[in-house]
């Protein structure tokens, strides 16, 4: 009854209700049961309800590999629908904080395969919510001056930890990505910087030095 996924949402109750399952007591005596109309309304009612889970838990659940919940959390956040995901670049993925460049290239290999995209197209057909709801989205708009710009932090800050610069950038509504790409809006350059600072500097990324960072987020 199940190939994959989206034959989930197919399933019927009468057809589950019709299911039997055989087993075998110690006396050898066979004992047959059926699944029941009971059984069946509420798996029927369970499948129902998930169609409108959140988004991260249908990325969660499409089984790719290196995507534990927490990475299908932040995937679910920096993007906010599968179609966005669906089109973004491995540098991109990598450019969203806590998305290293295995798991991006695992999750650009997962959807780029055929067979996974026909999965999406019939999840969306069966009703499943593909995006971040329209009333979150509008909310987190909103955030803050930083919202929809990515930064990354390289090198060490004299004035304050690196936890503290991504929890100012975050409370603006910035994100913090570890790797540069043509879509960072800055690099925030401390002491003993890396190749991060010679990246930016060859993809023509803005670079900020601590003051004009501190100047920022205050």
């Amino acid at each position: 009854m199940i190939a994959d996924y989206a034959d989930v949402y197919a399933l019927e109750a009468g057809a589950l209700a019709a299911l039997t399952s055989t087993s075998v007591r110690s006396d050898g005596k066979e004992i047959q049961r059926r699944f029941g109309e009971k059984n069946a309304a509420k798996v029927v009612a369970q499948i129902d309800r998930s169609r409108t889970n959140e988004l991260w838990r249908l990325i969660y659940g499409l089984g790719i590999r290196h995507v534990g919940e927490r990475a299908a959390q932040v995937l679910a956040d920096a993007f906010g629908s599968i179609d966005s995901l669906r089109t973004a670049t491995v540098d991109e993925l990598e450019a969203t904080r806590e998305i290293g460049p295995v798991l991006a290239g695992s999750v650009r290999s997962w959807l780029d395969e055929p067979r996974n995209q026909r999965l999406l197209d019939r999840l969306r057909a069966a009703g499943v919510r593909m995006e971040v709801p329209p009333e979150q989205r509008r909310q987190r708009a909103l955030e803050g001056p930083l919202t929809g710009k990515t930064y990354v932090i390289t090198g060490t800050l004299s004035s304050m930890t690196r936890d503290q610069a991504i929890a100012a950038i975050e409370r603006l509504g910035g994100k913090v990505a570890g790797s540069v790409s043509r879509k960072t809006a800055g690099v925030i350059v401390g002491a003993d910087a890396g190749t991060k600072a010679e990246k930016a500097r060859a993809l023509g990324v803005p670079m900020l030095d601590e003051a004009t960072f501190v100047t920022l987020i205050t």
